[in-house]
């Protein structure tokens, strides 16, 4: 563990180790998750090419001409594929926030693999990927580095289960047919000063189980809220991921784990030109059909159930529906 603004914990011994180890690892995750819900990790078992192919191909993307980004533009605001041009949300209205438009865009796929098609508004949840014409280098390389995600997502997911107490395999037949999505987050320089209360992304906490990040090391970056109520800059971690607990994964624990408010912020002003940034974010979810309940290592006399069952699926069309409202105010706002 290192002393910066949450630990860092090496998944070696978890991906290689026996038994023992991995508790040890699980014991670190569950501390850490129940105090901020934010942790580093190295020792991840990733390609460092890999990664640095799929961010050399979003960086080329994002260079190119708008209006072949606009051909794959992100084909209605519930539907999380494709390209969103800048200014074409504001995450702080999901938290209740009225805020100008968040300073980024994105590019989004989802799962690789052709799943069963999924009844009425769980369809949104399966839409096929959009991919650009150009460069060339990006389809394959996002390929790549989608399905070693998917492997840093399970072996995560082992050690969670571990340190919630449950068999190490407990959640892997939950996530079989999961609706993961990787996402490239290029926060542009900014030329002209934000205008008040104006991020590169709004205060938010995030929808799924955990969120694997690899941000770059430019001004203006993550930002977590600490148990204080203080903004924490997150730690720089070379050849290392950011991971964080997102809202059904605290719903699933009972609160034990919580889902963390975060942001991005701008840089200093005399650091503006110069600050462009990208990130990597693969936001990990399970099956959409699975009903998350209180786990039942998470409840008891003193714990009892906070919140309702419901469905992967059905919390993330709620959540994306609110952020769809949030984007389509925030565009007719810029």
């Amino acid at each position: 563990m290192a002393d910066t603004a949450f630990p860092v914990i090496d998944l070696t011994p978890f991906r290689t180790g026996d038994e023992s180890a991995k508790r040890k690892v699980a014991r670190l995750i569950d501390q850490t998750c129940r105090e901020i819900g934010f942790l580093g990790v190295v020792g991840h078992g990733i390609d460092e090419a890999r990664i640095q192919a799929c961010y050399d191909s979003a960086r080329a993307f994002f260079d190119r001409p708008m209006a072949e980004k606009m051909a794959i533009r992100q084909p209605a605001a519930n539907i999380v594929r494709g390209y969103i041009p800048l200014g074409g949300g504001a995450l702080a209205a999901t938290e209740g926030e009225e805020t100008p438009p968040d300073l980024k865009e994105s590019l989004t796929i989802g799962a690789l693999q052709p799943y069963p098609s999924a009844p009425g508004a769980l369809a949104t949840l399966r839409s096929p990927n959009l991919w650009p014409e150009k460069p060339a280098a990006l389809r394959p390389a996002w390929q790549a580095y989608y399905r070693d995600l998917e492997e840093l997502g399970r072996t995560l997911m082992r050690a969670f289960a571990l340190a919630l107490d449950l068999e190490e395999d407990y959640f892997l037949c939950r996530m079989d047919r999961h609706f993961s999505i990787l996402s490239a987050i290029h926060y542009p320089d900014q030329a002209e000063e934000p205008r008040p209360g104006q991020l590169r992304a709004g205060v938010h906490s995030d929808f799924g189980t955990l969120t694997i990040l690899r941000p770059d090391d430019a001004p203006g970056g993550l930002q977590v809220l600490d148990k204080t109520g203080k903004w924490a800059d997150a730690p720089r971690l070379p050849g290392g991921f950011i991971i964080n607990i997102g809202d059904l994964m605290a719903r699933w624990t009972n609160d034990r784990w919580v889902s963390t408010l975060h942001r991005v912020v701008n840089p200093p002003r005399d650091k503006a030109l110069g600050s462009r940034r990208i990130s990597l974010a693969y936001f990990q979810e399970i099956n959409p059909d699975i009903e998350v309940t209180a786990l039942p290592t998470c409840v008891d006399a003193e714990h009892p159930a906070r919140f309702a069952p419901v469905t992967a699926g059905a919390h993330h069309i709620d959540k994306f529906s609110r952020q769809a409202a949030a984007a389509a105010k925030a565009q007719a706002q810029s």
